[in-house]
């Protein structure tokens, strides 16, 4: 994947996760993430689309007003990614983290493994 796409990707992931309104969320999400992708971190395990996106939801509905975004540039190679963030809250909290990923075969998100 090219690395331009790539960050079209990443952006597109880190907007679904910061967008509270849920058309504009599933827009974005179906975008860049593969039906079946699995997303997972200490605190979430989501298998497919929809329960990505319930996830998403249930997390603006504790946080609102949180945004992410891509920190550095992005680590790509043979289909796999790896990319750090940084979560801010409401009233300046920041959170850092990283995410592991991997690329379908149609360029999509097919795997997220998040650390925080």
């Amino acid at each position: 994947m090219e690395t331009e796409a790539l960050g079209k990707l990443i952006d597109g992931y880190l907007a679904a996760w910061s967008e509270p309104d849920g058309a504009r969320r599933r827009a974005l999400l179906e975008a860049v993430w593969e039906a079946e992708g699995v997303y997972s971190d200490p605190q979430t395990f989501a298998p497919g689309l929809d329960a990505l996106d319930a996830a998403i939801a249930g997390f603006q509905a504790s946080a609102p007003g949180a945004a992410f975004s891509l920190q550095g540039g992005i680590d790509h190679h043979h289909e796999v990614v790896r990319f750090y963030w940084t979560l801010r809250l409401g009233g300046g909290q920041e959170i850092p983290g990283m995410d592991y990923g991997e690329l379908s075969p149609a360029g999509k998100l097919a795997k997220i493994v998040g650390f925080f």
